[in-house]
């Protein structure tokens, strides 16, 4: 813990300089650009903040504002979604973060989940207090966003279908397909239930395992009409997947080409 310590006038007047952006993450170019000095100089700044406490640093290069109210430089970065958008972008909230934003889930998840199209070594970093769990994607995957607003500031989140869509592409995200299937549930018996929409996405997704796990599902815990299987029927592949990457599968279901565990196939053929 860094107890904030006071600050002379000419670094007090910088620094106001630099808050007065209102940056959600404040790096050494961002310094040298506003204050018109070299890195070198920008560098020595952020390092000085920093040690008196006013400001707190994420990752190497990249700091947040500590509150004016705040009694010491421990605290908790106050806009997860925003520091995310800011430090690994180009990308977008996805996972249990956009579920619970759509209100599709009533469970606690405090990891905040980002997609980025960047190459990221560490996926479960920890910035400003906050557990982070990052998925590099392609590009063409960026579709089906819709913006946050902090402030000035917009952040895209995957739409209530993309984040469907993106849970089926890999359960693991959320951790395996029980919990797809009760997001599911809740998507279904919302406003947002948009089948149509939903192949429309996953065939730009590039992965004919949505369909397959989508179509097991509506037939083993909902219903499915002729016509929705039809559809979903002709996007599936002759290949073998596994329903739920997260546990051991040996048990196949011929109809959507799935491998899966003895309790979803006994409960697969009860429902037939």
């Amino acid at each position: 813990m860094v107890s904030l310590a006071g600050i002379g006038k000419s670094y007090r007047n910088k620094l106001s300089m630099v808050l007065e952006h209102n940056f959600a993450v404040i790096t050494v170019d961002r310094v040298a650009e506003t204050l018109n000095v070299h890195h070198q100089e920008a560098g020595r700044l952020l390092s000085r903040w920093c040690k008196n406490g006013w400001l707190k640093r994420l990752t190497r290069g990249a700091y947040v504002p500590v509150p004016l109210e705040a009694t010491s430089s421990a605290v908790v970065a106050e806009e997860p979604l925003l520091i995310a958008n800011e430090l690994y972008a180009p990308g977008y909230i996805a996972g249990f973060s956009a579920v619970k934003h759509w209100d599709f889930s009533e469970q606690i998840f405090e990891t905040t989940t980002y997609f980025t199209t960047r190459k990221i070594k560490n996926r479960y970093p920890f910035h400003g207090g906050v557990k982070y769990q990052l998925k590099t994607i392609k590009a063409y995957k960026l579709f089906g966003l819709k913006p946050l607003w902090f402030r000035s500031k917009k952040v895209m989140i995957s739409d209530p279908t993309k984040t469907l869509v993106d849970i089926l592409d890999d359960p693991k995200i959320v951790g395996g397909i029980s919990i797809v299937c009760d997001v599911l549930a809740e998507y279904m018996e919302s406003a947002h239930y948009e089948p149509d929409k939903l192949i429309t996405y996953a065939r730009k997704m590039n992965n004919k395992t949505i369909f397959k796990r989508f179509g097991f599902l509506l037939e083993t815990r909902f219903s499915l009409d002729k016509k929705l299987s039809e559809q979903l029927l002709t996007n599936v592949s002759e290949s073998y997947s596994y329903l739920d990457p997260t546990i051991q599968s040996h048990h196949s279901i011929a109809k959507w080409r799935l491998k899966t565990s003895a309790s979803w196939k006994d409960e697969y053929d009860r429902k037939k």
